[in-house]
């Protein structure tokens, strides 16, 4: 299996639409996908695609504000087929090595849901707050975060 990232690119956008969907309504409410989108119109430049054997599997997008030291991951998430592959914790270190290398931030911030929390706790983070049906009902915020001063 061959893992590869890029940036996001406006052609990735019906693939990406795809595979949102399909983590509906497990990981993300059906009203979510418009978000999503407006955010790789926003933010696009900060989102990397996920390739496996060079088809895109997933993706997930990370931002740094150097103005209180902070970096963070957002809108994460995998086609269910390569869930529990090993792709999802390479993605996440290749965002987290993203922010590292920007020397910018001290800490990285996750807001994710009770389902990818564990995931995210494996790789380090900690809880800093939890909000049940915040998302939408059943799925509730975690909130955490990742100290690089460590």
């Amino acid at each position: 299996m061959d893992i590869t990232f890029r940036t996001y690119e406006l052609s990735d956008r019906t693939v990406l639409k795809e595979i949102f969907l399909l983590n509906t309504p497990k990981y993300f409410a059906p009203e979510e996908l418009g978000d999503f989108l407006d955010y790789l119109d926003i933010f696009g430049d900060d989102y990397v695609v996920a390739l496996v054997d060079n088809q895109i599997v997933g993706g997930g997008g990370y931002w740094i504000r150097s103005s209180d030291h902070q970096g963070g991951l957002s809108w994460a998430f995998l086609h269910p087929d390569a869930q529990g592959t090993g792709v999802g914790k390479a993605l996440a270190t290749y965002r987290i090595d993203q922010i590292k290398a920007s020397g910018e931030a001290k800490t990285i911030l996750v807001e994710t849901s009770q389902h990818s929390f564990g995931f995210y706790e494996k790789l380090g983070f900690t809880l800093l707050s939890h909000q049940p049906d915040y998302w939408a009902p059943g799925i509730d915020l975690y909130s955490a975060v990742l100290d690089l001063e460590k």
